[in-house]
């Protein structure tokens, strides 16, 4: 009998319980590790070095022990499930390893990283990649030993060129001539937008305008005197979010933008006020109403 069987002989008389698989767990997806025990990841370790390598300076290496929350499955066993067979097997037991684990589906392998990082999952339903067949692997590749298509943040001079690689149909946004500067790095993705959902989930029924009053604090009132359409159709009815042709990110120049709504019978004569001779100098509507997003002052949202 081997080193290795004898240290597993041992340990499996002292196994610790296999908490996830009768909790029904994340390990039970796994049902052809069945009776398999836990024997530590030190374990592991005595074969898989170049593993330990890799995970070494990453928040999941072994020696950081790091538990699965209520139990004592730490590290290897975490995600890999219990290990006692494998090693009975001399490396060829059961174990969940790359044929097992990818045969689940994106949201089993999400179960296997938020058993422990639980804040994220709970979040997860409210984000933008949710209804997306996405796992933690396509993103994480740095942190796990998964192969995907998509390079680590780590590899990007700033972190919006590290989100275009799938979100490519916003690349020419940001090359706009007004636009939010993420690829100067100015500002990120994660500034609105959180890939777990942490920030949506907050929003509450507030909705998606939360994003942008974390930055422009002074639009987000109350006023005195709101402006219907702001109120009620939110930031994104006059403007772009990521990038824009016109000025202010607004998604039609000049007057037309607003004509879409004071466009009214008896045009050029505007809520009982005759705007012919200012619209016909090429002037722009805000610049006589300033405070177009609401005002404490006056009903027209000019200044006094």
């Amino acid at each position: 009998m081997t080193r290795r069987n004898v240290l597993a002989c041992g340990l499996l008389v002292l196994a610790w319980p296999v908490l996830a698989m009768s909790a029904g767990g994340y390990a039970a997806e796994f049902p052809t590790l069945e009776g398999a025990s836990y024997v530590g990841s030190a374990t592991c370790l005595d074969c898989h070095d170049d593993v330990a390598d890799f995970f070494r300076h990453t928040p999941h290496a072994v020696e950081r022990g790091f538990t699965v929350p209520g139990t004592d499955v730490a590290s290897c066993e975490a995600c890999h499930g219990p290990g006692s067979l494998h090693v009975a097997g001399d490396g060829d037991g059961p174990i969940a390893g790359p044929s097992l684990l990818a045969g689940l589906d994106a949201a089993a392998r999400r179960t296997m990283c938020t058993q422990c990082h639980t804040p994220k999952g709970d979040t997860w339903h409210a984000g933008p990649h949710a209804d997306a067949d996405l796992d933690c692997f396509t993103c994480h590749t740095d942190v796990v030993h998964a192969v995907s298509d998509v390079r680590p943040a780590a590899d990007f001079r700033v972190q919006g060129e590290f989100c275009l690689q799938c979100h490519q149909d916003r690349t020419a946004d940001f090359r706009m001539p007004y636009r939010h500067r993420v690829l100067e790095g100015e500002i990120g993705c994660t500034d609105c937008h959180s890939p777990h959902g942490e920030l949506e989930a907050s929003y509450g029924i507030a909705g998606a305008d939360q994003a942008c009053f974390r930055c422009h604090t002074e639009m987000a009132g109350p006023f005195v005197f709101e402006h219907e359409g702001v109120a009620g159709d939110g930031c994104t009815a006059c403007h772009m979010p990521h990038g824009s042709i016109n000025d202010k990110l607004l998604v039609q120049d000049a007057n037309g933008l607003c004509l879409q709504c004071h466009y009214e019978p008896g045009f050029p004569t505007i809520g009982d006020v005759p705007h012919g001779a200012m619209l016909a100098q090429e002037s722009r509507c805000y610049d006589c109403h300033h405070e177009i997003h609401g005002s404490n002052l006056d009903p027209n949202f000019q200044d006094r």
